[in-house]
């Protein structure tokens, strides 16, 4: 009972020490976890280390958690082995050659396989299929930016979700998002034109590809005339290793690629890009089914 004890005032104190961020930077790229996957990530966190506090499940929650918990209770012994997915099999801050600041995570059970959801509404609107394919298991990470100012936010610099999919599932994301490239290589939303190309694929793992996404303001039909510019680029790249699937999206204004002058330097370039998509693959072997 003693031990218990301890355990609680132990994590009391961690979670009264722990600044929160912004949830606007917790729910970068709009990966919208439900409630019940958010208790999930707390407590398989809670499992590892009696220390670890795991960031956006508990927080403004007075109440303690509940007992201790993991993804692989709800695992059948034939999917047990290797069926979590480790922090090791993610992208870590010494992958990025950009000095980052907090690490954000959180891990999930029966999630969809997002690679992006606007270019998903694309598909819906197109009429073609769009719904992803729903993981086993997941862990997500953000990596935040530095700020010399510790009053401003601390935008996402990359988002990373790993996801672990049954047999076959794995392709059949890439044969989704080749089907929704062909119907949106444009596509134009009540106030933005949307547009995705892919410069480079089977780059890193079994699979991978990568996708650029411009969003330009549409046209103002009431003046006639394109409003003031306003344009964003994003990253997003899909690599396979096995069962696993890594969705790597950059964060805003995280690329060389950018519409505000950026100079070299001051970003990513997409040579950064395919460096860090075989990154993402050499850290995936170990846990993937079948390993490399």
């Amino acid at each position: 009972m003693r031990d218990e004890t301890t355990f609680v005032e132990q994590l009391h104190r961690d979670l009264r020490e722990v600044r929160w961020p912004e949830p606007a930077e917790i729910r970068a790229r709009a990966r919208r976890r439900s409630r019940r996957t958010a208790v999930l990530a707390a407590v398989a966190v809670l499992v590892v280390s009696a220390s670890a506090v795991t960031v956006g499940g508990w927080a403004g929650r007075e109440e303690a958690p509940p007992a201790p918990l993991s993804a692989a209770t709800f695992a059948s012994p034939a999917t047990a082995v290797r069926a979590e997915i480790p922090q090791e099999a993610l992208l870590a801050p010494v992958d990025v050659p950009l000095k980052t600041g907090v690490s954000l995570g959180a891990a999930g059970l029966r999630e969809p396989v997002r690679v992006d959801p606007v270019l998903e509404s694309c598909g819906r609107d197109r009429g073609v299929p769009s719904d992803p394919p729903t993981s086993r298991y997941s862990r997500s990470r953000t990596l935040l930016r530095v700020s010399a100012d510790p009053t401003t936010r601390h935008p996402a610099l990359l988002t990373q979700d790993v996801y672990r999919v049954d047999p076959g599932q794995g392709r059949l994301v890439f044969g989704l998002v080749g089907i929704l490239l062909g119907a949106c290589a444009e596509w134009q939303s009540t106030v933005r034109t949307h547009r995705w190309e892919t410069p480079v694929s089977g780059f890193a793992g079994d699979e991978s590809v990568m996708l650029r996404h411009v969003s330009l303001r549409s046209q103002d039909p009431a003046a006639g005339k394109v409003a003031a510019p306003d344009a964003s680029v994003e990253v997003t790249m899909v690599v396979r290793v096995g069962d696993l699937v890594s969705v790597v999206v950059t964060g805003p204004g995280a690329l060389e690629d950018r519409v505000d002058g950026a100079r070299p330097g001051d970003g990513l370039s997409y040579a950064d890009l395919e460096t860090l998509g075989r990154t993402a693959a050499r850290r995936m072997c170990a846990s993937a089914v079948p390993g490399c």
